[in-house]
């Protein structure tokens, strides 16, 4: 009795290795299968970490066990190497505010501000207080271009709701907006940003194909070059907190209401990784095309694992944290504690000589920010 259940446990581990195993060399083969087809696939580029981390313990476990088993696990990781490597950066993690003094680098930073309204709800005092705390964390860091996601501009504004001239007080007085979404009653637009403390020379909208959303691009006359700058927000999952409570509420009355509950918000979820699959496929071409030193900053909403992720990234930009950064970088605060969903992406042309995410709680997201120097 006693051999049989050891048997029986050993079978169940193996098959358990393997199961995962298998789970984590699908989600690695997403760079490769574009969501817009293999959409269900993009739901495991969320656990990779997660399955990294039991495939590390089923090798501790057969260590002790049956060390020949432990070749099932490490073989699975040497296979998906290259997704466990931009997982986590090792460089230094003290990011200097202080500027470089070659005139050859720019610093770059951008953020999702979520419209400069803070992180939840709040009484008008505590917002303008809010949004001159984003601002002073923005100056503190001496950018010299500066790219926002969920942007948001009054046409008539009024007191902390111009933000447009809040970022020309503070050294930035040439910029382009996308304005994607437009709410003509409060006299209020939103979308991507871009402001520098250079002149822009030329500047364009590229409108996605799959949402009201879009990829803008400013070409800067940077000290004797130009250079391009490229911000996009691609396709977000639009969670509410009225979809995690409905689905609180039916997991204990009602099983219909709870498969329902769960349909809206998988349904979202494949909506969200198919239209950033299709909006990827459309900004990379416009990446490749930029015959400046070029960078691009943004809000993908999706982890480094993805197809987005890797499209974006193209075959030889550089991820901006993983050259210079430490640790896991994430940048978005709900959720789970693995999201780095905000890049700075640079093409050859530039080297990324310091990267860091920048602590605050004024928004859901944190900011990234990088210093690059000019290859000449």
């Amino acid at each position: 009795m006693a051999f049989s259940f050891r048997k029986l446990s050993k079978r169940f581990f193996i098959i358990a290795n393997l199961l995962v195993s298998m789970l984590f060399l699908l989600a690695c083969l997403q760079p490769w299968l574009n969501p817009e087809t293999f959409w269900l696939i993009s739901f495991l580029s969320l656990t990779i970490p997660y399955l990294c981390i039991v495939l590390l313990a089923f090798v501790l476990f057969w260590f002790f066990f049956k060390i020949k088993y432990v070749l099932i696990s490490i073989i699975t990781l040497l296979l998906g190497w290259q997704q466990l490597s931009v997982l986590v950066a090792t460089h230094n993690p003290d990011f200097s505010k202080r500027k470089p003094s070659s005139t050859n680098q720019l610093r770059i930073f951008t953020w999702n501000v979520k419209a400069m309204k803070g992180n939840g709800a709040q009484d008008p005092k505590t917002l303008r207080e809010t949004t001159r705390n984003m601002y002073a964390l923005i100056k503190a860091y001496r950018a010299d271009v500066v790219c926002f996601q969920e942007f948001g501009q009054f046409d008539k504004p009024h007191e902390g709701h111009d933000n447009i001239q809040w970022m020309k007080e503070l050294g930035f007085p040439y910029y382009v907006m996308s304005k994607d979404y437009s709410r003509v009653a409060w006299k209020y637009t939103s979308g991507v940003a871009i402001f520098s403390r250079y002149p822009i020379v030329f500047k364009k909208r590229v409108p996605f194909t799959s949402s009201p959303e879009s990829l803008l691009f400013a070409d800067i006359a940077w000290k004797k070059d130009t250079i391009r700058i490229f911000t996009s927000h691609l396709q977000s999952y639009k969670l509410l907190g009225n979809d995690f409570a409905h689905l609180e509420q039916a997991a204990g009355n009602n099983s219909e209401q709870l498969v329902e509950a769960s349909s809206n918000i998988f349904q979202k979820m494949k909506r969200a990784f198919r239209n950033r699959g299709a909006q990827a496929d459309q900004i990379r071409p416009i990446l490749d095309s930029s015959h400046y030193p070029a960078i691009f900053c943004g809000d993908v909403n999706d982890v480094p694992g993805s197809y987005a992720y890797w499209q974006l990234r193209g075959s030889n930009w550089q991820d901006a944290f993983l050259k210079k950064g430490f640790g896991i970088g994430r940048t978005y605060m709900g959720l789970v504690p693995t999201l780095r969903i905000d890049y700075i992406f640079a093409n050859p042309k530039w080297e990324v000589t310091q990267c860091a995410t920048v602590p605050s709680n004024y928004s859901d997201h944190l900011p990234v920010v990088a210093d690059l120097q000019l290859l000449k």
